[in-house]
């Protein structure tokens, strides 16, 4: 891609949106995000190009492909429209889970670029200073992740799987009804186990045999807000006057692991990292965070802990939550047991209710959960933790009978649980 194609493409851009905007999605795809694809050197009208699908959660206006392998998510707001953290963030979980490590936001006038997966490089621009950030672009083009795409690799399977998931298990699903007596009584059960084997199916296709799923990514970057530039005027002309990039924080304290390269690497020091009276209520966040009253736990809204002086290694025990939609979250932790409490803390917060203590899932005479540190016959808990809710949590025991407690509370409450790390 040349720098003469990409000032074409912002100057043709520029021109339109000050004649006349675009006023939908629709219009924003066709007179800017379109043109952008294509100068990028990728077909959007090839049968390999998804339109309005939906990939782990995710709506996506484009799903691109290179010799069949999904290579480039893109994401589109109505032009002017500020883009929406959480579309942000669940955009990074996707990237995490599919491996898919490419994929743009954007809503005509603001961009917001994504390279890698667990720990995604970020560079966030105005449309007119697209041109300034041409080698980050280069990482875009079909020419440059295509080579990327050559050699076969098993992790390129699992973004095959990832993104045709929905198809997969419906299919699966259609398969079981019809070959049982009755099957249509048993669809339900059915559709989770035939998405519990797409779904290990693409962990087992991963780089490692273990796909960071999208709760680390949550541990890591629930914290970052996308706030870009208001405007008062839609005009791109005054936009470039007053500002040129978008403002993106990035605080992630977790290490790459995805063995991804990445890209805009140098270039993200394009993102401003400072606070205005708008983003009061996040700096209050992030103080609180720097400075938490119990950094035991790591949650969905939590920055990564310190390990504490017992900490085994660099361990790390991950739980992704599963309704009959999808993903609705995840914990982590460095520690078994207090991801063990972290878990039933989430599942508390969301629903988890009706227990009759001393409680435990297999009617063993040792409770997991109680109203004082003890088990039914009088004898104390070995590790017991108290709960915001005043229940005690009985977190003794290996790896395995914490995971099956994990497991056992996340089925009381209705959802699934997707162990992940080293809890196995």
């Amino acid at each position: 891609m040349s720098a003469f194609d990409l000032d074409a493409f912002v100057g043709r851009s520029r021109a339109l949106v000050e004649s006349a905007p675009p006023a939908t999605r629709r219009e924003t795809r066709a007179w800017l995000v379109d043109p952008l694809l294509e100068t990028l050197g990728w077909d959007v009208r090839a049968d390999s190009c998804l339109h309005e699908t939906t990939v782990d959660g995710t709506r996506l206006e484009y799903v691109t492909a290179v010799g069949g392998v999904p290579a480039l998510l893109v994401a589109v707001e109505p032009y002017g429209e500020s883009l929406d953290r959480d579309r942000a963030v669940s955009l990074l979980e996707t990237m995490a889970w599919t491996g898919i490590d490419r994929a743009i936001y954007t809503d005509g006038r603001d961009y917001l670029l994504l390279a890698g997966t667990t720990d995604a490089d970020r560079l966030a621009c105005r449309l007119s200073a697209l041109p300034d950030h041409e080698s980050a672009l280069a990482h875009y083009t079909r020419e440059t992740v295509g080579q990327r795409l050559e050699r076969h690799a098993r992790p390129f399977v699992a973004r095959q799987l990832a993104v045709a998931r929905d198809d997969l298990v419906a299919s699966i699903v259609d398969e079981l009804t019809a070959v049982t007596d009755r099957g249509d009584a048993y669809r339900a059960e059915f559709d989770s186990a035939a998405d519990r084997f797409v779904e290990r199916l693409v962990a087992a296709f991963s780089d490692d045999g273990q796909r960071p799923v999208a709760g680390e990514l949550e541990t890591a970057d629930a914290d970052v807000s996308f706030e870009f530039s208001e405007s008062s005027s839609t005009s791109d002309e005054d936009d470039a006057t007053r500002e040129s990039t978008s403002t993106a924080e990035s605080r992630s304290e977790r290490p790459s692991t995805s063995g991804t390269d990445s890209a805009p690497t140098d270039e993200t020091n394009a993102i401003d990292e400072h606070e205005t009276d708008a983003n009061a209520d996040a700096a209050d966040e992030r103080k609180r965070q720097q400075n938490p009253t119990d950094g035991d736990t790591v949650r969905a809204s939590d920055s990564r802990p310190e390990r504490s002086d017992d900490d085994a290694g660099e361990s790390e025990y991950v739980v992704r939550f599963f309704n009959e939609r999808g993903s609705i979250g995840a914990i982590g932790h460095s520690r078994s047991d207090r991801a063990l409490v972290a878990a039933a803390e989430y599942l508390f917060e969301r629903g988890l209710s009706g227990l009759s203590v001393p409680w435990s899932p297999d009617d063993d005479t040792r409770a997991v959960l109680h109203e004082s540190p003890t088990h039914p016959d009088g004898t104390p808990m070995t590790a017991p933790k108290q709960l915001p809710n005043g229940l005690y949590l009985e977190t003794g025991g290996d790896v395995e009978q914490r995971a099956a407690r994990v497991e056992a509370l996340a089925a009381r409450a209705g959802f699934r649980a997707m162990l992940t790390g080293d809890w196995e």
